[in-house]
């Protein structure tokens, strides 16, 4: 039989990391996935047992002193999130602080209450306790039936001078390049790809590869005029832009990583060169799916059929990689050259 955990344990994991050895074990022992961890600082995510009446929320970014910004698992993969808040709900069978149950009436809920306020939907807030590290309050349906007890841990404002002063997050050290040659010719198998599209298209993928480097795109993206000494984009997808990132010195601009930058806002990385790109359009799978699918925690959908075409342009130009799936593409780019996005909010400031 699976029991509740007390609240203690769960008041006591407020504010943990998604990495912290107790949160595994209380995932483990009540049957959940394992903590999530999150591909960008704006992601949110939600766990527990209805029918034991909890659950925690996680966030990739906490405004909290000490824990802002949130690292990422070896410095360039996904972010680590933290617990903020603690739902307790009317199956809940154990007391909490002050021996306090889901069976409170509303008027002494009132009673006890530091302040009261009506919320949305009419719904009755009554915060009990409140210290500088959280907030626990209990809320009622404007007819004084229980909704549920929560914990928040407490965040600072947006502006809070503290907290951005330390907002930059570490980034790898990029080496220092020159201003690009407006002359630069696309990698071989890039204009193999490009000759192959204009004779026989991609069957409805969504990805277009131009015949040279467009200047200025990541600078215009970024407002920042050297963006593009490390960036090199080279096809669209959709309204969205696919660049080389030079993140590797002495490497061939084929052997660097690429990156997406989508047409509404979102940067990511998709391949961990051009070789498993083109394993990843050879699947029938544009690089603004993959990368929004993996971010979403979805499967890849392939889009279009197969394009063995472009495998075959991959083999030929650069290295067989047979077995390599869209999934496996995208995360293996997403645990190396997740810091892009890292890197572009530096530029972008």
């Amino acid at each position: 039989m699976i029991i509740s955990p007390p609240f203690a344990l769960l008041e006591g994991l407020l504010g943990s990391r998604t990495d912290d050895p107790r949160l595994a074990e209380l995932h483990r022992a009540h049957g959940l996935r394992p903590p999530p961890m999150f591909p960008a600082r704006d992601g949110w995510d939600g766990m527990g047992v209805p029918e034991q009446g909890w659950e925690m929320a996680y966030k990739a970014t906490v405004r909290v002193p000490g824990r802002y910004p949130s690292p990422r698992v070896r410095g360039r993969g996904p972010v680590i999130g933290h617990v903020t808040k603690v739902y307790i709900t009317e199956s809940y069978p154990a007391p909490l602080r002050d021996g306090l149950t889901v069976a409170l009436p509303e008027p002494e809920a009132r009673a006890r209450a530091l302040d009261s306020m009506v919320a949305e939907y009419g719904n009755l807030v009554h915060v009990l306790h409140r210290d500088e590290e959280s907030t626990f309050e209990v809320r009622y349906h404007e007819d004084g039936r229980f909704i549920w007890y929560l914990l928040t841990l407490n965040e600072r404002a947006e502006n809070d001078p503290e907290l951005l002063e330390a907002a930059t997050p570490n980034a790898r050290a990029i080496p220092l390049w020159p201003a690009p040659d407006p002359h630069e010719f696309l990698p071989a198998a890039l204009r193999a790809v490009k000759a192959h599209q204009d004779a026989s298209g991609l069957d409805g993928l969504d990805f277009e590869t131009f015949d040279r480097f467009e200047p200025k795109a990541v600078a215009s993206w970024t407002g920042n005029d050297d963006a593009d000494r490390e960036f090199r984009v080279f096809a669209a997808d959709g309204g969205g832009r696919v660049a080389f990132w030079l993140v590797h010195e002495g490497l061939p601009i084929e052997r660097q990583p690429v990156v997406l930058f989508g047409s509404e806002g979102h940067v990511g990385p998709v391949a961990k060169d051009l070789c498993d790109l083109l394993y990843l359009l050879a699947a029938g799978v544009a690089p603004f799916d993959a990368s929004m699918a993996y971010t979403a925690d979805e499967d890849i959908d392939e889009r279009t059929g197969p394009q063995p075409e472009l495998a075959r342009i991959a083999e030929i130009h650069l290295q067989r990689r047979e077995g390599r799936t869209p999934k496996a593409i995208v995360e293996d780019a997403e645990n190396e050259y997740a810091d892009v996005r890292d890197r572009v909010d530096v530029l972008a400031r």
